[in-house]
C-alpha cells in the first residue's frame, strides 16, 4: 500500500510509538489525525508538530468513540489508514491488598476493548476506499507473557487473535482492507513502560523506536500481515518450541526487578 496522500488516524497518537508514525506519516505527505483523551497532551504534540490534527477521544468507551467517528465523518472525506496504538501497561503484584479490580481492568477497557471499539467503528468508512489498512499494535508479550505484567500480557494476546479473525472476516467479504499486526519489543524511548527501569540486561531486547517505525513502514507498504521486529522475533521463534520455559525463565527475571525496585 502507498503511503502518500492518505488520510491515517492514530489513536494514542501524542506519545511513544503512535506519535512517532504519525511524524513519520506526516513526511509522507500525508493527512494526519492523532487522537489522546488527555487535551492537553494533544495541544503539546500539535505545538511540536504544527501540521498535525488532533481530536480528543478515549477509546475505552463507545460514546466517545462514536463521536470521534461523527466528527472525522463531518470533516474529512476519507479514512484510509487505522492505526491502532492507544495503550497503557502497568505492573501489578497480584497479591498485593492495595491493587483493586478497578485497576486491574483499566488495561484491558484500553488496549484490548479500545482496539475492538475503534475498529468496528470505523470498518464502514474504510471499506469505502478502493484501498485501506487496519494496523494494531500488539507486543512482543503477544507471543510469551511476562509475570510483572499479567493484565498487559493478557490485552496483546487478546489483540493478536482478534486481529487474526478479523483480517479472515475481511477477506471472506472480499473488502480490499489490509490488517497488519506490529508486535513491538522494549522500546525504552517510549512512556508506555511507566515503573520498570532499564538497564544493562534489557540492553540487548532494546529497540531504537526510529528502527521501529522504518520497519513498519515497509511492513505497511508490503502488505505484511504480521511484523515481528527486533527482539519479538526471537521470541516469536522461541514461543513455538520452548513456550513455558522462556515464559518461566523471563517471569523469574521480570518479578526479581519488580520486587527490588518496589
Amino acid at each position: 500500500m502507498k503511503l502518500a496522500n492518505r488520510t491515517i488516524l492514530v489513536t494514542g497518537g501524542t506519545s511513544g510509538i503512535g506519535l512517532a508514525f504519525a511524524k513519520k506519516f506526516l513526511e509522507m505527505g500525508n493527512t494526519v489525525i492523532v487522537t489522546s483523551r488527555s487535551k492537553q497532551n494533544i495541544d503539546q504534540a500539535i505545538k511540536e508538530n504544527p501540521n498535525l490534527i488532533g481530536i480528543a477521544a478515549d477509546v475505552s468507551q463507545v460514546k466517545s468513540v462514536d463521536q470521534l467517528v461523527h466528527q472525522i465523518k463531518q470533516q474529512y472525506s476519507k479514512l484510509d489508514v487505522l492505526f491502532n496504538s492507544a495503550g497503557i501497561m502497568r505492573y501489578y503484584d497480584l497479591f498485593a491488598e492495595e491493587v483493586t479490580g478497578g485497576q486491574l481492568t483499566a488495561e484491558i477497557e484500553t488496549n484490548l476493548n479500545g482496539t475492538i471499539y475503534v475498529t468496528k467503528a470505523f470498518l464502514p468508512l474504510l471499506a469505502k476506499q478502493e484501498e485501506a489498512m487496519i494496523v494494531n499494535v500488539s507486543s512482543v508479550l503477544a507471543n510469551i507473557s511476562v509475570a510483572s505484567s499479567p493484565i498487559y500480557s493478557a490485552t496483546k494476546a487478546g489483540i493478536h487473535m482478534y486481529t487474526d479473525a478479523l483480517r479472515e472476516q475481511i477477506r471472506a467479504k472480499n473488502e480490499r482492507i489490509h490488517v497488519m499486526e506490529l508486535c513491538p519489543p522494549l522500546i525504552s524511548e517510549t512512556n508506555l513502560e511507566d515503573k520498570m527501569s532499564h538497564d544493562k540486561s534489557t540492553k540487548f531486547i532494546d529497540l531504537p523506536l526510529g528502527r521501529l517505525v522504518d520497519a513498519g513502514i515497509k511492513g505497511m507498504e508490503k502488505n505484511k500481515i504480521r511484523l515481528n521486529p527486533g527482539f519479538s522475533k526471537i521470541m516469536r521463534f522461541m514461543s513455538k518450541i520452548a513456550p513455558d520455559f522462556v515464559t518461566h525463565q523471563w517471569g523469574k527475571t521480570m518479578m526479581k526487578r519488580m520486587n527490588n525496585e518496589n
